[in-house]
């Protein structure tokens, strides 16, 4: 792929499709790629909901927590014997 990309003046694959695609393209482009990887469109709506909506995952706070008191209760036991 480098190769294909020197020989056509690009330093990378973004380069070169940012360059030769339309905004509609690009746009279609994006859409298909976070369709196709549900996990970094969350990362990124997670990431705009706390930014721009100061959003909390209570979900992940809870568990988080869930964690830590088995943890501790998980040390507690061990520090007894």
């Amino acid at each position: 792929m480098e190769d294909m990309l020197n020989y056509c003046g690009f330093n990378s694959a973004f380069d070169m499709i940012k360059t030769n695609f339309t905004e509609d393209e690009l746009m279609d482009l994006l859409c298909d790629l976070l369709h196709e990887n549900k996990d970094i469109a969350q990362e990124i709506c997670e990431e705009i909901a706390y930014d721009k909506y100061e959003w909390v995952d209570e979900e992940r706070i809870k568990a988080d927590a869930e964690d830590m008191a088995y943890q501790a209760y998980k040390d507690s036991l061990l520090g007894d014997d």
